[in-house]
C-alpha cells in the first residue's frame, strides 16, 4: 500500500511519531486510514477526524480532565489510602501511596513512567511509587469508572473515594462495612471534612 502524501496525513504521522506507545494499536489503525483512503476528499475528512481525536487526548498519558477530580481530591484519595505515604512499597499486591493493584493499573491503561517500557518487569511498580504517575493512573481509572456511587446526584470526591476503595464496578458498597473501610473513610474525612 502506498502512502498518501496529503499534508494532513503528514501531520497525523508526525503526531503519531511523537506520542507514546500506550495507544500504539489505536494510532496504527488511525494512521492506516491515510494509506487506505481512495479519494482525496475522504482522505481529508478522515485526517481531520483523526487529528481532532489525537489532539483531544486519545493518548493514554494525555492530561484527562474529570469534573470534581482536582488536586485536593487526588491528595485526599492518597491520604485515605495510606496517609499519602510516598515511601510505601508494595504490600499484599497493593503498591505506592495510592495502594494500586496490578489489575487497577491494567484498568487504568497501564501507564508507565516516561521512557519506560510497559513490558519491563517492574514498570507497574515504578509507576505506582511515583506520585505523578500514580495520579495519572487514578485519573484514568476515574475517567473509566467515575459515577455517582453514593446516590446524592453528584459525582464528586466522595464517589471517587468509594471507587478507589471498592473498585469501579462495585463502588456503591458503603465504606464503613468493615474495619479496613472505616479506617479508609476516617482518613478521607480528615482530609476532606466538608460535610462531616
Amino acid at each position: 500500500m502506498k502512502p498518501h502524501h496529503d499534508p494532513l496525513c503528514i501531520i497525523i504521522i508526525e503526531i503519531y511519531r511523537h506520542t507514546t506507545k500506550l495507544v500504539f494499536k489505536l494510532k496504527l489503525h488511525l494512521i492506516s486510514v491515510c494509506f487506505a483512503s481512495s479519494s482525496t476528499q475522504n482522505m481529508n475528512f478522515n485526517a481531520i477526524i483523526i487529528v481532532s481525536l489525537l489532539i483531544c487526548g486519545l493518548n493514554g498519558q494525555a492530561n484527562i480532565s474529570i469534573s470534581n477530580l482536582d488536586r485536593q481530591c487526588l491528595r485526599c484519595l492518597c491520604y485515605a489510602a495510606t496517609n499519602c505515604d510516598l515511601g510505601r512499597d508494595c504490600v499484599a499486591g497493593y503498591c505506592g501511596p495510592y495502594k494500586i493493584s496490578r489489575l487497577y493499573w491494567i484498568d487504568a491503561g497501564r501507564v508507565v513512567l516516561p521512557e519506560d517500557d510497559i513490558q519491563r518487569s517492574g514498570a507497574f511498580e515504578d509507576c505506582t511509587f511515583s506520585y505523578g504517575c500514580a495520579q495519572q493512573l487514578v485519573t484514568n481509572y476515574m475517567s473509566k469508572y467515575g459515577r455517582d456511587c453514593n446516590g446524592d446526584g453528584v459525582t464528586d470526591c466522595d464517589d471517587f473515594v468509594m471507587i478507589n476503595f471498592n473498585g469501579g464496578t462495585h463502588c456503591d458498597l458503603p465504606l464503613d462495612r468493615n474495619d479496613f473501610g472505616k479506617e479508609w473513610l476516617q482518613r478521607y474525612r480528615i482530609c476532606n471534612p466538608k460535610l462531616y
